[in-house]
């Protein structure tokens, strides 16, 4: 890689990367790594329903409501993406885990490799046939003089100010997305002149209002960037709810026949 940091591919959600769960596994099937962007808008109590006892005392342990709701929509929309990609029939047969280096994976699937990063109230969902690591960084007030010191972000100095925060955010997806990708803490990078040799980048800027950045191991790499139709959120409210009161139904049945 050189010193300059590679272009910024723009993105906008309209019509023809919009997707809803039927359309997962096609696009599964044709891609290399696929990327859901999703808004902590979407959250629905419904959601803690698909969270098994450990994912729960997870999100119970959770310090404010803002964590909950992202823990909880990220893990439950993860979920039924994997179901579409894995044509499982129960979203329950589907088992997330977090490694010791945070990286979260598919139980007695090491052919999935996830990388799930967050900014304000996005959510950006990346699941791939080979390993990846992923970061999103809305555009927002930053205070970078410190930040300036650091060799990496050198190529910001021959930026107006209004340049600079965008810079800075593209160059800190990439280094966030390289440290998942080799489960390292990012710091040491910012250290470096020049971004890592042993790492491909792609980047895009999505909706003009937040950069987002994959790092991976070996070109070609064939992604997409889609977003998921909020009626196929809200058929998972409805399949949810119907669930519960199925189950309840049983349940009450159950109680009253002893």
């Amino acid at each position: 890689m050189s010193a300059t940091t590679p272009l910024i591919t723009s993105w906008s959600q309209n019509k023809s990367n919009r997707c809803n769960f039927e359309e997962i596994l096609t696009y599964w099937e044709s891609y290399d790594v696929l990327t859901f962007l999703v808004d902590l808008g979407v959250y629905h109590p419904s959601f803690h329903s698909v969270l098994n006892d450990r994912e729960k005392e997870q999100e119970y342990g959770l310090k404010t409501d803002y964590f909950k709701k992202r823990f909880t929509v990220s893990r439950c929309i993860t979920k039924f993406i994997l179901q579409s990609i894995l044509k499982t029939e129960e979203i329950s047969d589907i088992d997330l885990s977090k490694k010791i280096n945070k990286r979260i994976v598919v139980k007695n699937r090491e052919d999935i490799y996830i990388s799930i990063s967050y900014s304000c109230s996005s959510i950006a969902i990346s699941i791939g046939k080979r390993k990846i690591g992923s970061d999103i960084e809305a555009f927002r007030p930053v205070c970078i003089k410190k930040i300036r010191s650091f060799p990496l972000f050198n190529i910001m100095h021959n930026k107006s100010e209004k340049e600079r925060i965008p810079t800075f955010l593209h160059i800190w997806t990439m280094i966030e997305a390289y440290a998942k990708f080799y489960d390292k803490n990012p710091f040491p990078y910012l250290n470096c002149v020049i971004l890592p040799k042993d790492a491909h980048f792609i980047s895009y800027c999505i909706n003009q209002c937040s950069i987002f950045s994959l790092a991976f191991s070996q070109q070609p790499m064939k992604d997409i960037v889609l977003w998921i139709d909020p009626e196929s959120i809200e058929t998972i409210h409805s399949g949810i709810n119907n669930a519960n009161s199925s189950s309840l139904s049983s349940t009450n049945n159950k109680y009253h026949r002893a």
